[in-house]
């Protein structure tokens, strides 16, 4: 298969060689196309010495620069906030991370202390009849006061400022 040429494809390529023949003789037809690539050789010579004219002058040169330079000092900035941007994510991602993982250990500890409350109601209603009206012959007394709950034994949190409720109070 033949690919297009100037667009035209194998067939129009074809009719505009006949309608050529059919203009000019075969003989004027070497010399038409030397003309043709030579107008083609000048013209193309023209707009690479006006191109590297214009690159070549010193006043149009300058804002080309200015606008090159621009161009570089925003695309370092952009690489900068991209990193800031990257950088910050990825704090927010741990700080997000350590607020799961105290979330958990705080609905352990509440479940810890629910289970061992009902545990306590359990075993106060499994005493034998007769043991809550007092104190039997020949026991020892015990105050009137209330015994205290049990409660879960402090965490210890990590110092350093990674505790947003302490950096919010500094």
């Amino acid at each position: 298969m033949v690919s297009p040429v100037f667009g035209m494809g194998l067939t129009e390529i074809l009719l505009v060689g006949i309608v050529v023949l059919l203009l000019f003789s075969p003989k004027e037809l070497p010399g038409m196309i030397k003309g043709v690539a030579r107008f083609y050789g000048s013209l193309r010579r023209t707009a690479e010495d006006f191109r590297a004219q214009v690159m070549e002058a010193e006043e149009l040169r300058e804002p080309l620069d200015e606008i090159r330079d621009a161009y570089r000092g925003t695309k370092a900035q952009l690489t900068e906030a991209q990193g800031a941007a990257r950088r910050e994510l990825a704090k927010a991602r741990l700080e997000a991370r350590m607020a799961e993982q105290r979330l958990a250990r705080l609905a352990r500890e509440e479940s810890d202390l629910a289970s061992k409350e009902a545990a306590a109601k359990s075993a106060a209603s499994s005493l034998p009849e007769g043991a809550d009206e007092g104190p039997q012959e020949g026991a020892a007394p015990e105050s009137a006061a209330p015994r205290p709950r049990p409660t879960a034994a402090p965490t210890k949190r990590p110092s350093g400022g990674d505790d947003p409720d302490e950096r919010g109070a500094a």
